[in-house]
């Protein structure tokens, strides 16, 4: 069995409330502390209060001296130079303006989305913009002259950049971009010196540089390849802002598609490679992890690409201006509405997304190139998979599945969520009670077979295969409208069973028919005494029940209220 598909932990996403990592947006982080606000408006006011008499910092205007501004055909830059917290360099402004314009044209005119609308005064320089000139401010962003209103924290610990929006009207914003590419820790902070008109004003040191952990450099010394991703990245943001107001109808939609248009505009910097282990660490790591979740999974970036490729170049337009109509639709709801104007169904697509995201890593040498997500996913993690065979609590394979006393062949059952996905690796499902879309990916050698998981009985071809295959991998997903596998069953014979009944167990009935709902047990004489419910094709009844309502004897049952009755026996 490949190592690949051996259970093994990741760092997972950051937490915006936990320890500081780098390589955030600003915009998400003010989202967060926006709802924390939200949760306590009073203790939110008295941070803000307490924050601004307790700041033994200077003036903001102590720590810069001229603030210079550089315009674009589109855009108007503000920055300073010199030996201070907030400056930059001429060749950094240079590179900035490239990169504005590049990502400007690409969003707007190759996209097709709307152009953004700039601020007409900016937040930290206090300059005003020119008209029809979008700002962009270039500052220490863990050292704002109002970072609560920009941030609703005092610092970021880690932001290349932030898109803030106009307290009035949201269709307006900003962008503040990172001098230097480094920021204060969140931990462990120093503090430096600068003299102004004869006092010594402090400042937060930001002693820690952002990294590229795709190719292993640091931004600090590639600062023209940060500018380039977070120019894209966070005017992105900006636009995504002509739709709704991204802080009172937030979608987790907003991250990774920001983060996929930095790979699309700039496709040599690779920075969304850090979200991608962190996004398959937790499909395995949480249940109910899916495109319900409510957080920032900018690992989703994936789907995108996905979409980009297989489906429109330009379904993220789409995708926004549903948002506009209804600012509050969940974005699976809003993707199935994409999906079915092509006349594509969104099970479907969904399905083959995740059997293709499957082959990440060193599996894409298994299968052809036209089947990859993105031409770089041989150098994405590899999928983290669940193990077909039950643990037990010592940790090692057992026989016995789910607790239960008798063998079981290594049989599991999906534990997939709507809008999910799950990988699992050896084993035989149990698709009783899944509902939704399943393929088994055949390892042999160098090559991969992609099996559609049709009814139970390509299980029972592929098991068949298991004994020459190096490993399999099952993919499962569930989307808007699953359904049931439907079920091959190798007798047809309607019955129950056991037979006879000796008051051990539960008795089942099956295979019962989807066309009815309901099957009748009646005595030897015909007299009606239970009628039960079932919605699978074998439905068992508790030992229980039996005894309350069954003495030892003859009965007959049958399925819906007509029909030929079948004879069981009880006997206890």
């Amino acid at each position: 069995m490949r190592t690949s598909f051996c259970i093994f932990s990741l760092t997972t996403l950051f937490l915006l409330s936990g320890t500081a990592t780098a390589q955030k947006c600003g915009l998400e982080i003010a989202h967060q502390n926006r709802i924390k606000a939200a949760a306590d408006p009073k203790g939110y006011a008295a941070k803000r209060i307490n924050f601004a008499r307790s700041n033994e910092y200077c003036e903001p205007e102590a720590y810069y001296d001229s603030v210079y501004s550089r315009e674009t055909e589109h855009f108007q830059i503000f920055y300073t130079l010199g030996n201070n917290p907030h400056a930059t360099f001429p060749e950094f402004i240079d590179s900035l303006a490239v990169a504005l314009e590049d990502a400007y044209n690409f969003h707007t005119k190759t996209m097709g989305m709307r152009t953004p609308i700039g601020l007409d005064s900016t937040s930290h320089y206090m300059m005003h913009v020119k008209k029809g000139l979008y700002p962009v401010e270039v500052a220490e962003i863990d050292f704002l002259r109002d970072p609560l209103r920009v941030l609703g924290s005092a610092q970021c610990n880690g932001c290349y950049g932030i898109t803030y929006p106009d307290l009035e009207d949201f269709h307006k914003s900003a962008i503040i971009i990172d001098n230097d590419f480094k920021f204060v820790p969140e931990l462990s902070q120093t503090t430096s010196y600068i003299e102004k008109d004869g006092k010594t004003c402090s400042y937060p040191v930001s002693s820690e540089t952002q990294y590229n952990k795709a190719h292993g450099f640091s931004y600090g010394d590639n600062w023209a390849k940060g500018i380039r991703i977070t120019a894209f990245h966070e005017l992105y943001h900006s636009i995504q802002l002509r739709y709704i107001s991204l802080f009172e109808h937030w979608t987790y939609w907003i991250e990774p598609s920001a983060t996929a248009n930095e790979e699309i505009g700039v496709p040599s910097v690779d920075d969304y490679f850090v979200y991608i282990s962190s996004f398959f660490s937790d499909l395995v790591r949480d249940p109910i992890y899916s495109l319900r979740s409510k957080g920032g999974p900018y690992g989703l970036n994936v789907l995108y690409l996905y979409l980009y490729k297989n489906v429109d170049k330009h379904f993220d337009r789409e995708i926004w201006e549903n948002f506009e109509k209804s600012p509050d639709m969940e974005f699976h709801n809003n993707l199935e509405k994409v999906l079915k104007k092509r006349d594509l169904s969104a099970d479907s697509v969904f399905h083959d997304f995740a059997t293709r995201l499957a082959f990440s890593g060193e599996n894409t040498k298994t299968v052809d190139k036209k089947l990859w997500i993105w031409e770089d996913q041989p150098r994405w993690s590899a999928p983290v998979v669940k193990s077909g065979l039950y643990y037990n609590s010592y940790g090692k394979e057992s026989p016995f599945y789910s607790g239960k006393d008798s063998y079981n062949d290594n049989r599991f059952e999906p534990d997939t969520a709507l809008y999910s996905i799950r990988y699992y690796v050896n084993g035989e499902p149990n698709l009783e009670y899944f509902r939704g879309n399943a393929s088994a990916l055949i390892f042999k050698g160098n090559k991969t077979e992609i099996r559609k998981i049709a009814n139970t009985g390509t299980i029972d071809a592929i098991n068949k295969e298991s004994f020459t295959a190096d490993s399999i991998m099952w993919v499962f997903s569930r989307f808007a409208t699953p359904k049931h596998i439907p079920e091959v069953l190798k007798d047809s014979t309607l019955r129950a069973y056991p037979v006879p009944w000796r008051g051990s167990g539960p008795l089942c009935f099956t295979p019962l028919p989807d066309t009815k709902n309901f099957i009748e047990i009646r005595s030897g004489r015909g007299e009606l005494i239970m009628r039960e419910q079932y919605t699978k094709t074998t439905h068992c009844i508790s030992e229980d029940q039996i005894k309350g309502k069954l003495k030892p004897g003859v009965y007959r049952f049958r399925v819906g209220s007509s029909g030929k009755l079948q004879k069981f026996m009880v006997v206890y």
